[in-house]
């Protein structure tokens, strides 16, 4: 029997056998079946209906996803009079961060109201509750499985794995400078989320530390003599594989750096040039979350470090599937993207629309990967230039240390790149760029612009991909099985914020023909 998972903010219609899985917080799903017909629907909305300007299409919304399902239920066959219902979910998840009375409730109220008024029979419901909900729906009998979540207010509903470690992050350093290991010691421990239980002047020692301090994560500086970080990396992966953030004192803009990445290194840190305490709060923020992140995907850190990603190949096929309708393509993430990213434009035909590239941990390596996927691509690959119209069948690249925006100018759309604050500790911020976006574009332009959320550390993109969704345009996440961090996809799905979830390999294929509802 097929599957299907069920994101936030989507719905299900079947007349066929399947398995549809969703995992509910303060969310709530409603089951719809036709026994005569035998039709089976399932959604998944995270509001009750709209308020202030949001878009009142969407699916996030149980007064739009309701009606809508039972139109497609309807459309496919179905009675009206001979539907029912079973309703799960509205737990009071949220509760404890100050929003007021429980949107669980709101939902739940919503959902039989609105039954009730369809007069559609409520056979069965598991509600409220403090404890989140996957169920499992059989589209054939109408069979539901009900299983409580474990004591978690955090609940996962983008169905990967729940990646944040929760205990202490225990690190190696490597670095050949004192000030630094005292610097990096100092920022770390003051966290309370980390501790260093070692430190290495060299390669050498830093085996010993190692093998004897078993870590989450080593901090590995790139340039160190005897042997340099990057040598050293390579024989650590093969003996010793272990989540690894290389550090330099430099914008670390040459093969070593991307070399490193290859060799499966997490991440990189720059070393402060300067230590006034806005610099060093950033910095302590910035490193802290790194390593955190780093430790949370130690179980493909083996797997990633070896991986050799290939192109599909139809892509060659893929430029008949381009819509004219669709003027603006937009790719934001950070740590872990820049191999879903290559993958991602080297499946680019030639008259893409034109595509915005916001990505932090490109923008600091931008020349070294500009350079290595130039001749692998049917699209040119541009750095930004603040002032000119981004152009079809060219990808911009947000320079290092910059934000890109879109602003206005004289009727005609232009690119932006501005010095300027992190945001989300992120810049450039893919956050600045969606944004932009929705403040620039009218509502009918944005009906025409695909954004697209990659690998990343934090929430940097999550609230922009939402608004750009709420006012029309259409979003697209990577699944955080493909990501190497998944916590800004997984954050992006449970906020209802994507149209569709997929691997990197997937996304030119389906770029131009996206939907928020799976119908068989």
């Amino acid at each position: 029997m097929k599957s299907h998972y069920l994101f936030p903010g989507q719905f299900f219609v079947s007349r066929e056998p399947c398995l549809v899985t969703t995992i509910l917080g303060s969310c709530v799903a409603v089951a719809l079946f036709d026994p005569s017909r035998r039709i089976a629907a399932l959604n998944h909305y995270l509001l009750p209906r709209p308020s202030g300007m949001a878009q009142e299409g969407s699916l996030r919304y149980g007064s739009v996803s309701l009606p809508l399902m039972i139109e497609e239920m309807l459309a496919l066959g179905a009675r009206s009079e001979s539907i029912q219902a079973k309703v799960y979910g509205g737990a009071r998840v949220l509760d404890n961060v100050g929003l007021g009375e429980s949107i669980g409730k709101h939902n739940i109220d919503f959902a039989l109201d609105y039954l009730k008024a369809q007069k559609i029979p409520v056979l069965a419901n598991e509600l409220a509750g403090h404890l989140g909900r996957k169920i499992v729906l059989n589209t054939s009998d109408f069979s539901i499985k009900h299983e409580l979540m474990s004591q978690n207010n955090r609940v996962d509903t983008s169905g990967g794995r729940c990646s944040l470690v929760t205990h202490s992050v225990r690190v190696v350093l490597v670095d050949d400078s004192a000030a630094v290991r005292s610097i990096f010691s100092n920022v770390l421990g003051k966290s309370g989320r980390v501790e260093v239980v070692g430190v290495a002047r060299d390669a050498f020692e830093a085996r010993e530390v190692i093998v004897e301090k078993n870590p989450d994560v080593v901090l590995l500086d790139i340039e160190m003599p005897g042997m340099s970080g990057v040598k050293f990396l390579e024989k650590l992966m093969q003996h010793f594989p272990i989540p690894t953030i290389m550090v330099s004192s430099l914008n670390p803009e040459d093969d070593a750096a991307v070399r490193a990445l290859e060799l499966g290194a997490l991440e990189f840190a720059q070393k402060p040039d300067q230590f006034d305490p806005n610099t060093l709060r950033f910095f302590a923020e910035s490193l802290v979350q790194k390593v955190v992140a780093a430790a949370s995907a130690a179980n493909r850190i083996k797997t990633r470090a070896k991986q050799n990603r290939i192109v599909p190949p139809t892509a060659a096929n893929y430029s008949q599937q381009i819509n004219e309708s669709i003027h603006l393509v937009m790719v934001g993430g950070n740590g872990g993207a820049y191999q879903d990213l290559e993958v991602f434009v080297q499946t680019l035909p030639s008259d893409t629309p034109p595509v915005l590239v916001s990505i932090s941990s490109v923008s600091g390596l931008l020349p070294v990967f500009l350079e290595k996927w130039k001749n692998k691509c049917r699209v040119q690959l541009k750095v930004a230039v603040d002032g000119l119209v981004p152009l079809p069948g060219t990808v911009y690249f947000a320079p290092p240390q910059k934000h890109l925006s879109l602003e206005l100018v004289a009727g005609q759309t232009v690119m932006r790149t501005r010095s300027g604050v992190p945001v989300c500790l992120q810049i450039p911020s893919c956050d600045v760029l969606f944004q932009s976006a929705v403040n620039v574009l009218s509502a009918e332009q944005l009906k025409g612009v695909v954004s697209l959320l990659m690998s990343g550390i934090g929430s940097d993109g999550v609230q922009g991909l939402l608004q750009l969704r709420e006012k029309g345009a259409r979003t697209i996440v990577a699944h955080p099985e493909s990501s190497l961090f998944a916590f800004a996809p997984q954050a992006a799905i449970s906020a209802g914020a994507a149209d569709d979830v997929l691997s990197p390999e997937e996304m030119s294929s389906v770029l131009m023909r996206l939907r928020s509802k799976a119908v068989i």
